[in-house]
């Protein structure tokens, strides 16, 4: 009984562990998405303000519009990263929480299945009353 029951356990404990690798490996792609989107925008972005400024336009400026674009893409990724990381923090305190309940529970079953064994054992020795042998029955005198 204990042992299906640490089973259970464990297994929500690999589901939970599972779910943590999942939520890691999903923030990495997504940052790796956005980083690989937001150099993609850049360089759109950055060859067509080339394009559209004409000739006579001065370097610094392009510099300067081409800077603000890569540190607003670059803070929209760092929020996105931090959300990433609270969800994983989430994740990780609902996984704590949940193991030291299961622990506890562990402990309580543990405990009533120890009284339910001593109860066991308390009935196992109690000696069976010894049945007495029924009174013998009046016979019938024939008169």
């Amino acid at each position: 009984m204990i042992d299906a029951s640490f089973s259970r356990q464990r297994h929500q404990e690999d589901r939970a562990i599972v779910e943590v690798r999942r939520l890691r490996a999903f923030a990495m792609a997504l940052t790796i998405i956005l980083i690989g989107l937001g150099g993609a925008l850049f360089w759109d972005f950055g060859s067509s303000i080339m394009a559209a400024l004409p000739s006579r336009a001065s370097t610094a400026s392009v510099r300067e519009q081409v800077s603000t674009e890569i540190l607003e893409t670059a803070k929209g990724l760092g929020i996105t990263q931090q959300q990433a990381v609270d969800q994983l923090q989430v994740v990780q305190d609902q996984l704590a929480a949940q193991k030291a309940e299961t622990e506890r529970l562990s402990e309580q079953i543990a405990a009533v299945t120890e009284k339910l064994d001593a109860i066991q054992q308390s009935v196992a020795s109690i000696s069976e009353p010894r049945v007495a042998a029924p009174p013998p029955t009046p016979k019938s005198h024939r008169q």
